[in-house]
């Protein structure tokens, strides 16, 4: 059975490129979590008072091994059209917190009580299961505390409560053991969920792009005060202005000396092994440490780019990501940019010189989608991936906020 989440991001696969591409065999939806929940000395998986009766039975079910991933919540949570949610699934799309009950009766009237100590209000559902015998899935819509999940930059033990009656029976409550883990963790691939299916995540990353971020505009003054350029225009010139407005952003970026890190260790690590995620700096991040990754990298210069009215693209291949851009409004043209080459090396000491290295990251970005990544995604080869900002932003995937940064 299809999760409700299927077509919110399966969407992706509609999108042929030239927009976004996601290949068979590692479709993007909503993930199921795992069993397997490593157990702590003293302190149980479950603590329980659980009641199956004659009128239903139940569990508790919670998403990405029992981990909470901020990134996830925030990129996802918000309003969602079109999403196909099957009939034995009620409530929020985008659940991980989940009871899986089987009524005896008909119409039975289930009211579902979820709590999450410390990071969510109590939340509640109320349903009525016109089936007997049917197995439902019910998914409060959760009410986080947004802001403190945009804080958490570590991981932390946390404990979820679940509590159920059907026709005004108590059919008790069960308690899960959670992690909540760092907001910079995203989950881009579960090996295997609940139905066994393989899933691509890397739509998340998206996340990170943040256009609103009060650094890209001061990116934006720096690349002016740089004279590239005498202003940035988005598509109202030509594809080599266009061009010539991401070589703006290369040089300040260049010249605030951000270097290339290979560092994605995350908080934590998956309990069963099967969620795979890494970790990935925010803009800011990124220009404080002077220190960017090739996710860090595209993310930054993409926040950048649809800043100013440019398309961007995140082009992700197996163990590595780059960052693309339409040349005009039509989506008729594209270049690519290998941002991990913005650090690398001596540094250019005069705007010529910066242009030469950009122009060779172009061309060598350039040259990895039309020899490799373009084919890859033509044959539908798992771990490829374009993602394009503007057009995932229609399908819900929202820009992770930033409180006070």
């Amino acid at each position: 059975m299809r999760p409700p989440l299927h077509a919110f991001f399966t969407s992706l696969t509609a999108l042929k490129w030239p927009y976004i591409v996601c290949p068979q065999g590692r479709t993007v939806k909503k993930v199921w979590g795992f069993v397997g929940l490593c157990l702590f000395p003293f302190l149980p998986l479950f603590s329980q008072q659980h009641i199956n009766t004659n009128i239903a039975s139940w569990e508790p079910k919670f998403e990405f091994d029992r981990e909470l991933y901020p990134s996830y919540i925030l990129t996802v949570s918000g309003p969602h059209e079109n999403v196909e949610i099957p009939k034995n699934y009620i409530g929020d799309p985008g659940g991980i917190a989940e009871v899986w009950i089987v009524s005896s009766v008909p119409n039975a009237k289930v009211h579902v009580d979820i709590n999450i100590d410390g990071w969510a209000s109590p939340s509640e559902l109320d349903a009525t299961l016109a089936k007997p015998g049917t197995r439902y899935r019910l998914a409060p819509y959760i009410r986080y505390d947004f802001v403190q999940l945009s804080r958490t930059n570590q991981s932390y033990p946390a404990m979820i409560r679940y509590a159920i009656s059907v026709n005004g029976v108590d059919l008790g409550w069960d308690q899960i053991q959670i992690r909540v883990r760092s907001v910079n963790d995203v989950p881009f691939y579960v090996e295997s969920d609940l139905t066994g299916e393989a899933l691509d995540l890397s739509g998340i990353f998206a996340g990170f792009v943040n256009e609103s971020h009060p650094a890209v505009q001061q990116i934006l003054q720096e690349a002016l005060g740089l004279k590239a350029v005498q202003r940035f225009v988005g598509y109202t010139g030509n594809p080599a202005d266009t061009s010539l407005q991401a070589f703006a952003i290369w040089y300040a970026l260049q010249r605030r000396r951000v270097r290339y890190s290979n560092v994605t260790t995350p908080s934590a690590a998956s309990p069963s092994g099967r969620v795979y995620s890494q970790a990935v700096r925010f803009i800011d991040e990124s220009i404080d440490s002077q220190q960017a990754n090739c996710v860090d990298g595209s993310v930054l210069f993409a926040s950048v780019l649809y800043k100013i009215g440019i398309h961007p693209i995140l082009v992700r291949v197996p163990d590595h990501m780059f960052v693309g851009y339409w040349l005009n409004e039509e989506h008729s043209a594209y270049e690519f940019l290998e941002t991990t080459l913005l650090g690398e090396g001596r540094q250019p000491g005069s705007l010529k010189e910066s242009l030469n290295r950009f122009s060779q990251a172009v061309e060598f970005a350039n040259k990895v989608f039309n020899e490799g990544v373009q084919p890859a995604i033509e044959k539908e080869e798992p771990g490829y991936m374009l993602i394009d900002i503007a057009e995932i932003r229609k399908l819900g995937i929202n820009a992770i906020p930033r409180p006070g940064r």
